[in-house]
């Protein structure tokens, strides 16, 4: 599977967020807005076809993609 788990202290959420965005993760969020299924692209990391990371901040849970691969998984109608 190609999900990884993180539980983060609220002072450790910035500096992570840093971290994941410059190794090429982006927030939910963003591919939500842009489009992207993200029903989908949780099925797609499930079957490891898609990198995802969960970050768990006490009560709160976010969902970041690996851009590069979300958008190949687009071009190849993987997400439509």
């Amino acid at each position: 599977m190609a999900i990884w788990q993180v539980d983060l202290e609220s002072r450790e959420a910035e500096q992570h967020r840093k971290w994941l965005k410059r190794r090429g993760f982006i927030s939910a969020n963003y591919f939500s807005a842009n489009g992207f299924s993200l029903a989908k692209m949780r099925q797609l990391a499930q079957d490891g076809k898609l990198h995802a990371i969960q970050c768990r901040f006490g009560n709160s849970v976010r969902w970041y993609y690996l851009e590069s691969q979300a958008e190949l998984a687009r071009i190849r109608g993987e997400l439509s």
